[in-house]
C-alpha cells in the first residue's frame, strides 16, 4: 500500500506536489519528524530540502 503526501500552506496557497510513499518508508520518515520536533512530515520535508539548499550553497526563498 502506498500513501500520497500532497505539501502546500493553506495561508500562502503555494505550489502542491504529491509523493508516493510505501507504508514503510512513510512510517520511518514520519518517526524522524517526530523525532526532530516536527509537528507534521510535510514540515520536517520541507525544513530538511531547505537545510540540503544551504548545504549546496542556496539560499531557500520563501
Amino acid at each position: 500500500m502506498e500513501f500520497v503526501i500532497t505539501m502546500s500552506s493553506e495561508k500562502s496557497k503555494t505550489d502542491q506536489y504529491q509523493i508516493r510513499l510505501s507504508h514503510e518508508f512513510r512510517a520511518q520518515l514520519e518517526k524522524q519528524a517526530h523525532k526532530d520536533g516536527d509537528k507534521t512530515l510535510a514540515t520536517w520535508i520541507k525544513r530538511i530540502l531547505r537545510k540540503e539548499l544551504q548545504t549546496r550553497g542556496i539560499e531557500p526563498k520563501g
